[in-house]
């Protein structure tokens, strides 16, 4: 009994010396002002339920108010967590922050993406750019543009001419899945188009799950979908090298065919499975996105009428700059200035992402405070784009904020900003445009929910809870 005892009281003192060393060490440096909360839970409940409901940036001005700081530290799923606002922010983790800073990787993300054990994520980065610039250089955007244009027409002409109802949503995500697999692997059957869409829709759901590799949990339905998604990948990337192998001057303009010719620095070419993954993230990253963006465009169009007239005006004079010519280029895309601000107007109201997860790769100073190597950072976009000190009466739609030279630099960074700016913005901007052009030449309609919540499910995205369900009505 006497040797339990001591055994009990030997452990209970450890566990005691880690909680406090962990939770009240006094480090000689000067950390952000802040509270990790109650042991191991922090503030994960409240700053959660607040992710859930798209009030981020209410959870981050309360404290920064609190503390009088832009930054301040926090203990999110037992995590020390320091959290960032505001544009210098926003310049210094986009523009400053990448010998310091790296995107923080789930472990459920790393289990499904195995190529992040082996590739640096800023030689990700650096790889992604080369591979869309290429999509999108001078030669090649015209023939996008006019790949976006005949997919747009023939969506709406097969899912959306002649229905009475829809549901915007799950629509505009099938669209957007369609034309960036035709984008990155150069797919254009449908029938094989939406078997990688069920597929698809599987594997995005275990990104933030629990890495529970057991039968009937969401992570292992993710995996076994990514496992069927790969070996199909395979197949496509045996027959793509089989046909540049024959003709190495194939004229096959997409993402895959990049990748499969892309070399780094010293010769060396990409494996598999970093092809693999690249391609799923990329997919991953522009359909969702595009798509969710396409959605609120349309919820707040049909809920601000003085706006949606301004625009059918625009498209209109548009389409009759176009005549004869039936398709859109690069110039009328150019044109659509008006339809832009409104959309980049939407994207601060309403944030697609509300912020993104890093993690401190080595110890730094931010404005005089210090953070240490390990500590993961949370910059919340929300904070600084519902700001009244950037954005005069925030909670005004107002589109003409975006006028001329738009706002200060780092204040709105829907796609980031920097050398961390995101590779696809341009894919996905000329994509919402091109397909709101076609849909607002076709088509008016009305919500048959009026009061529809926009929620952020899974903590990721922003979704109209029930995908935004309308009534249409052809022009």
């Amino acid at each position: 009994m006497d040797l339990f005892l001591l055994s009990f009281a030997t452990i209970l003192t450890i566990i005691i010396y880690v909680f406090f060393k962990y939770f009240f060490a006094k480090p000689k440096e000067k950390i952000p002002p802040g509270t990790f909360g109650w042991p191991i839970i922090g503030e994960t409940i409240q700053f959660f339920i607040s992710l859930y409901y798209g009030m981020v940036h209410e959870f981050v001005q309360e404290r920064t108010k609190k503390y009088n700081s832009h930054v301040f530290k926090t203990s999110l799923l037992g995590q020390k967590v320091v959290i960032f606002s505001g544009p210098a922010a926003n310049k210094f983790i986009f523009t400053q922050g990448n010998k310091l800073i790296i995107g923080w990787r789930p472990k459920s993300v790393q289990k499904l993406f195995p190529s992040t054990s082996f590739v640096p994520i800023e030689h990700d980065t650096k790889r992604a750019h080369n591979v869309i610039s290429y999509l999108l250089n001078s030669q090649n955007v015209e023939r996008l543009i006019s790949t976006m244009d005949n997919m747009s027409h023939l969506h709406l002409k097969n899912h959306w001419k002649g229905k009475n109802e829809v549901i915007v949503y799950d629509l505009v995500k099938l669209f957007t899945f369609s034309l960036s697999i035709r984008a990155f692997i150069g797919i254009e059957e449908s029938d094989k188009i939406l078997n990688l869409y069920e597929k698809f829709k599987i594997f995005t759901q275990g990104l933030l799950a629990v890495d529970i590799n057991l039968p009937r949990t969401t992570f292992y339905k993710a995996m076994k979908a990514g496992n069927e998604l790969r070996k199909q990948m395979k197949v496509i990337i045996k027959q793509r090298r089989a046909e540049l192998s024959e003709n190495p001057n194939l004229s096959k303009v997409d993402v895959l065919t990049q990748m499969i010719n892309e070399q780094d620095k010293d010769g060396k070419y990409m494996t598999e499975v970093e092809i693999e993954d690249k391609v799923f993230g990329f997919i991953i990253g522009s359909y969702d996105t595009t798509a969710t963006t396409i959605t609120l465009t349309m919820k707040y169009l049909q809920q601000m009428p003085e706006f949606f007239n301004e625009i059918i005006q625009e498209q209109n004079e548009i389409s009759m700059q176009m005549m004869p010519r039936k398709e859109l280029c690069w110039n009328d895309i150019q044109k659509m200035r008006k339809t832009w601000r409104f959309v980049n107007e939407v994207l601060r109201n309403t944030p697609v992402v509300q912020g993104i997860f890093r993690e401190a790769i080595e110890d730094f100073t931010y404005e005089d405070f210090y953070i240490p190597k390990g500590w993961k950072i949370y910059l919340s976009f929300g904070a600084t784009q519902k700001n009244g000190e950037y954005f005069p009466n925030p909670t005004k739609f107002d589109p003409s904020r975006f006028e001329g030279n738009g706002q200060v630099p780092y204040t709105s960074v829907p796609f980031g900003g920097g050398h961390r700016m995101c590779p696809g913005k341009e894919f996905a901007r000329i994509l919402i445009l091109v397909f709101l052009h076609h849909l607002l030449k076709n088509f008016r309609w009305e919500p048959k929910v009026p009061s529809e919540k926009i929620l952020y499910p899974f903590f990721l995205l922003a979704i109209p809870t029930d995908g935004y369900p309308i009534t249409l009505s052809a022009v």
